[in-house]
């Protein structure tokens, strides 16, 4: 029996090829122009505005944190914003010292607040965690005006690394058609190979392509932790369905969604979050399937019922939703690859292709450029390159398994469930890749 498998070469040239190589030279270019913006605009007149920024609350949810919570209050509570900061801690009812740890910050810092969720009503995810915290917030301080008021959500091992970074922030909400920013992330336990490994995902697929979603289709995705939205948003959102779906695995990616769809506008900043990277391969699988499955949660929700070609957005935020939405099909693909190669070699079946080998090979690599443009732009030394370019090759392998088990829990009809991220102590550790 033989088979063409020239359907495969045409789905990695049109879905993976060209987005691929579209995304670098559009990065380098975006990039390049807004340095020159940048420099010319350094006293500009939203420096010198005078226009008070917005009250800024960052929630942090934290269940069994107690090896990274102070770390990461002490940072955000030592940075200077030149208007009001809050930091609101949701104990979803942890059973090591997490409370202690932030009953003793808020007993020493006025605008730092303590939300303890009882046996009752907890560890439902965290997105219910948020809702909780919101609507906390909102009876807590009913008269404050949500136009000026910025959400902003950090996990328990999230650090801000720039001195500025809450100021620049807050200046991106004076823009009042902004709903909502999301900054990048990198991994501070770099020391680790799979934590660097970790760090190159960000700096490649999510930093890269976030860039340059914020500059053409102004579909950037929100993700975990550094991300913050208006209030006035929130509160639209949370009269529709409620802020964060609570069934959601991902729910940061939905949320984010659902503001694209009511016509919101999400930026991208280049300020940086720090995060503890995952040491463990089980445990990389465990977040990896949990991500995979929320990705599928909102593909369904989203793209099969058609309710982003239906949205009163624009056609370029419509097609670049609908990919991302789309992306784990490339795994997928990549698996039935492997095993029509494998019915080959093994001579079950015969394979036939009219493009060639050289092809097939550029479109199974098409990502390496912009790995190595992310790690190029990072500053990253020459000697690293050597290994974490190739591991890197390795390493994105590891969505084939997440995603297909990711569709064996939905066909299957399992309930959601969190399972919480285990920390590893390496908070006198900071070393970049």
């Amino acid at each position: 029996m033989t088979i063409s498998t020239d359907f495969l070469t045409y789905f990695f040239l049109f879905a993976c090829v060209l987005y691929n190589f579209l995304l670098c030279p559009v990065f380098v270019i975006s990039e390049f122009l807004s340095h020159r913006r940048t420099k010319r605009s350094t006293h500009s007149s939203l420096a010198n505005s005078g226009e008070q920024l917005p009250i800024m609350t960052v929630m942090i949810p934290a269940l069994n944190e107690e090896r990274v919570l102070e770390g990461t209050l002490h940072r955000l509570l030592s940075l200077p914003y030149p208007t009001q900061l809050e930091v609101l801690i949701i104990d979803d009812n942890s059973d090591d010292g997490t409370a202690a740890i932030a009953e003793k910050i808020s007993a020493t810092h006025e605008t730092a607040y303590l939300l303890q969720r009882g046996p009752d009503r907890s560890r439902r995810g965290k997105g219910d965690a948020l809702n909780c915290g919101f609507s906390y917030l909102r009876a807590t301080f009913p008269e404050r005006d949500l136009e000026n008021w910025v959400i902003g959500v950090f996990d328990a091992d999230g650090r801000p690394v720039e001195e500025d970074f809450l100021a620049e922030t807050g200046r991106v909400f004076l823009d009042h058609s902004v709903a909502a920013t999301q900054c990048g992330v990198r991994i501070r336990n770099g020391h680790n190979l799979l934590a660097a490994l970790q760090d190159v995902e960000f700096l490649a697929w999510s930093f890269i392509a976030q860039t340059v979603r914020d500059r053409t289709s102004g579909a950037v995705a929100l993700g975990g932790n550094g991300q913050f939205i208006r209030a006035a948003v929130l509160d639209q959102l949370s009269n529709e369905l409620g802020c964060w779906d609570d069934l959601s695995l991902t729910e940061d990616l939905d949320v984010g969604t659902r503001i694209h769809l009511q016509g919101g506008r999400i930026r991208f900043i280049h300020r940086w979050v720090e995060q503890e990277g995952i040491e463990s391969i089980k445990v990389l699988f465990r977040q990896r399937h949990r991500w995979a499955w929320g990705t599928l949660q909102a593909f369904l929700k989203y793209v099969t019922t058609g309710r982003i070609m239906g949205a009163k957005i624009s056609l370029a935020k419509k097609l670049d939703l609908q990919y991302y939405l789309s992306l784990w099909v490339v795994p997928v693909v990549v698996f039935i690859s492997f095993v029509l190669s494998l019915l080959n070699f093994s001579g079950l079946l015969y394979i036939e292709n009219n493009f060639g080998v050289g092809l097939l090979i550029a479109n199974s690599f098409s990502f390496v450029p912009l790995v190595i443009l992310g790690l190029l732009w990072a500053k990253v030394p020459a000697y690293k390159l050597t290994y974490l370019i190739p591991l890197t090759v390795i390493y994105a392998y590891h969505w084939i398994p997440a995603v297909i088990l990711g569709w064996v829990s939905i066909l299957a009809k399992k309930k959601p469930s969190w399972a919480k991220t285990r920390r590893f102590v390496v908070e006198e550790v900071r070393e970049w890749l």
